[in-house]
This record gives C-alpha cells, structure tokens and sequence, in this order.
C-alpha cells in the first residue's frame, strides 16, 4: 500500500507541474496582502520563538476547556501551575504581552506570517511554525500548523489568570486575558477563514473568560478596585485595540478557489481530466495522505457535469462579491437576510468551489458574538463598579452613564434601531425588579441554561446579583428564562451575560461531580 502511494503521488507531482507554473502567482498573491505590516510590528516574529521553546500542556489540563474551569484545589491544579511556572512558558506569557501591546502610534501589531515554505525560515519548517501548502503548493490544501501552538499559549494564560487570581492580582488576571483578546483580534485579521475563526472564538472565549474572573472576584473577596473596572471597560471600547467594525474579511480561500480553477479547468474550456482528479484528491486528503488513493479515484467521476471554466470563475466573482459586499452592513440589513450565494451552490455542477471554498457565513455570526461579548463585558463591570462604589445595584442600566462609559452600548441583537434609536442591554435585579402579585414573596428567578457541549442545567438567581442579557439570535426579549450563548437562531432563548455564564457551568459541574 505504501508502495503505491508513493507512485501515485509522483504521479500526481508529476500531472500538475505544467498547470501550476500558471498558478504559481496565486499564492504571491495571497503573501502579499502583509506586504504593507512593518517589521517592527510583525507580532508573529515576537511570538513565534517563544511558542517553539514551550513545553506541552500536561494531561491534567489538556484541551482549552479543562483550562478555562480548572481552580485551585482541583485534581492537575498542582501540575498546571507547575508547568506555567516553568522558564519557557514565563517567557511565553511575557512575548505575549509584548506581541500584543497596545501601539502608542500607528498601525497595531499583526500576525503577518506569509503561507507556504518560501514565505518562512528553515527553522519554521522544522519546527512546525508555519503553514504547509504541500509540493505543489496549493491554497486551498492549507494546513495551519501553528494554530495548535496558539491555543496551548491561550491554555496557558488560562491557567496564569486563575493563578494570579487565586494570589490577589485580579487586575492582572484580566489583563492576562486581555492580552489574548487582542492575540485573537490579529487572527482575525488573517486571509484565511480557518485562522479568521480562530481568532474570532478566542475572542469570544477569552471576553467570556473576564467576566468570569470578575464574577468569582465579586462572589468573593471583591479586589477590583474602581479604577481598575474603569480602565479595563476603557479598553475594550470598540474604538480601542478591538476595532471590531475594521476586522478584515479573509480573501486567502477565495484565491484558492480560484487557483484551484486556473489548474483543473482547460482555460475557457472544461475540466482538465488530466489534472482534475490529481488536484481535488491532493485538496481534500492534504491533512490525511494516507486517504490519497480513495480521493483521487472518488474525484475521477465527479469532473462529469461539472460547469466551465467561464462559469465556474464567474460564480467565484458573484460569491467573493457576495461575502465583500455583506461584510460591512449592519447586521439587521436586509441583504444579510437572504441565502449566501455560498451556500446556494449545485454541488456536482461547482464540486471545486464546494471543496475549496468553505462556508464563511460562519464568521458574520462569530463577529457579531463578539461584539455582544464587548457591549456585555464592559455592562457588567459597570454594575459591579457601581456596586462596590454605592453597595446597591443601579436602578436601571442607564445609570452607568456617563460614569463609567460615555453612553450605553447598543444590544447588537436588539433590531429596534428605527429613527435613531439605540436599544441597550436588558438588566435587572432578580426579586427586586420582577413583578409578582402583592399578595406572593417575590421568588428566585430560574433559569434553564444550555452550556457548553449541549450540556443542560438551571440556576436560581436571588437580589444578591443582578442579571445582563441580550435579546440574542431570534431578536426577541425572554427575559432570560431560557438560556443559550449562540449567535445561531434558536427560539425563545436569550444571550446571558452576568452572570457570567461560564462560572455558573463550572459551579453546576462541581456540584453534580463531574469537575473534581
């Protein structure tokens, strides 16, 4: 078998040398796209090094999840700590820091590695830091092998902001995660949609993960002081670091899309038999080449039917226009309510652009996470400022402007924006805020919560917090009676936000023992 592998891989080297030396400027173009970043701002030339020396996360914590709701006095607590403590990951969290550092002037840091081995060192190549395009190179074959050395940093700041929370420094704990929001906002920057989202969820997680920090300090010793809460809400203003409204929309699969066209279509002609199954198998097996054979001779058929060459670069146009032309709007315009040509696409008719192009609606919805995650994030520490500063909750949600923002955010899920308004979050006190007969006790308001992995429980909430919740996905107000944090349509749920939702996960599974 692996004989033949072999052979069929000459071959397929062999069958595409011709259509790629037509193709090659493809891939120039997608590197050039971080021609304009400065050396001095190339955050991936600071990170990089430091993510080479790191050691791997111990089993106790591997998987960003167990890192985000491991504490101290949990089973692997004493190793987590032991493994961030050690010289290589210090180093780390440092570069990190400095990668991501706010720039007094100018443009941000950037992640502006290029893609492929002539973009990189030697040095990358070996230690797995780069992108592999294969040989030929191919963009939509693109594997990411850095990412995983991002999410152990992102594990790894996980477990300092629990460490430095548990000594005091609870400041320091949010500004940890601070750190890697802005990590997750250069990737979102990048060109291709695999590394756009994985910036866009380490956002989110990360947004999710402050207000965590700042729920259990609330619950407990109360350390943030108001300063503090202020410059950290300062921070994630929309027209700081985050620039959320200015994340580029990737271009690297559509390029890839089209290069893969230039290579197995005969130019203004059909499919190249010849190099048509050879490509699509080397696409879709690149991060498995043991599954080489089987694809490529799965792929023989599917070039029957298939569109043209003039046809299928002009549903590329209409799809690249598509995704270009939404990415700006607000997200209640009209056109973001019909079908992405994406995903109206015949998959036998345009089987390449379906192989190499994948759903990208999947980022409108993560951005628009985030941008519930910022509006919430920075409600939530100016009740719990407000709280520590007068001991009582606000009566309302405006009271917090001007105080501690110049004017309240909108709920980016709210769609009664008409004639200027600006619709805010929901909050209230439970018992204190909730109408019941005058003849009853007010009750403890429940909530049913779907957390993370599908994972279903409820939670009884009392006047001792207050609740902040956005109207989410069906656009309606439940008033947080059901509970699920995504930006997918789900009826008759809402978007908590304080509580934070991950702490009442952790205390949910710590008391059904299953996080011990």
């Amino acid at each position: 078998m692996q004989t033949r592998l072999v052979r069929l891989i000459t071959v397929l080297g062999i069958a595409l040398v011709a259509p790629l030396a037509c193709a090659q400027g493809f891939v120039a173009s997608v590197n050039a796209l971080y021609a304009d970043i400065p050396a001095a701002k190339r955050s991936d030339t600071i990170l990089i090094p430091a993510l080479a020396a790191m050691e791997t996360p111990p089993p106790a914590i591997e998987g960003l999840e167990r890192a985000r709701l491991i504490v101290p006095g949990m089973q692997g607590w004493k190793e987590a700590v032991d493994w961030a403590m050690k010289p290589a990951q210090r180093a780390a969290l440092e570069t990190l820091a400095k990668a991501t550092a706010p720039q007094a002037t100018g443009a941000p840091m950037a992640w502006g590695q290029g893609y492929g081995v002539a973009a990189v060192t030697p040095a990358l190549v070996k230690a797995r830091l780069y992108t592999e395009l294969g040989d030929p190179p191919l963009l939509a074959g693109a594997q990411f092998l850095y990412i995983p050395r991002l999410t152990d940093l992102c594990i790894l700041a996980n477990i300092e902001a629990t460490r430095l929370q548990e000594e005091g420094k609870v400041d320091g704990a949010i500004a940890v995660m601070g750190r890697v929001v802005a990590l997750g906002r250069q990737m979102a920057d990048r060109q291709f949609f695999k590394e756009a989202r994985w910036g866009l969820e380490t956002m989110v997680r990360s947004l999710e993960r402050i207000r965590d920090i700042a729920y259990v300090d609330f619950r407990g010793k109360r350390l943030l002081t108001q300063e503090q809460i202020r410059h950290i809400i300062e921070a994630l203003d929309d027209k700081g670091e985050a620039r959320v409204d200015r994340i580029l929309f990737p271009k690297g699969d559509l390029i890839g899309a089209e290069q893969a066209i230039a290579i197995v279509m005969v130019p203004k002609g059909g499919v190249n038999e010849r190099t048509f199954p050879t490509t699509m198998a080397t696409l879709t097996s690149s991060d498995q080449p043991l599954r080489l054979f089987s694809e490529a001779a799965a792929w023989k058929g599917a070039g029957v039917g298939h569109a043209d060459w003039y046809a299928s670069n002009e549903e590329i146009a209409k799809i690249t226009e598509d995704y270009t032309k939404r990415w700006p709007l607000e997200w209640f315009h009209t056109l973001n309510s019909l079908p992405f040509e994406r995903n109206k696409l015949d998959a036998a008719m345009f089987a390449v652009i379906v192989a190499t192009v994948p759903d990208m609606s999947e980022l409108f919805n993560l951005r628009q996470a985030v941008r519930t995650e910022m509006v919430g994030t920075r409600a939530a520490l100016a009740i719990v400022g407000t709280y520590y500063a007068y001991r009582a909750f606000p009566p309302k949600l405006s009271s917090i402007a001007p105080e501690w923002m110049e004017r309240l955010d909108i709920d980016p899920f709210n769609p009664n924006l008409a004639r200027g308004n600006r619709p805010p979050l929901e909050y209230f006190v439970p018992m204190r805020d909730q109408v019941v007969d005058e003849k009853s006790e007010p009750q403890p308001h429940e909530i049913n919560i779907v957390g993370e992995n599908g994972v279903n429980f409820s939670i009884k909430l009392k006047n001792d917090t207050a609740v902040i919740y956005s109207w989410g996905a069906d656009n309606r107000r439940g008033w947080v009676q059901r509970v699920q944090n995504t930006v997918e349509k789900a009826p008759d749920v809402d978007y908590l936000l304080w509580p934070s939702e991950l702490s009442l996960y952790r205390q949910h599974l710590s008391e059904i023992g299953e996080l011990k």
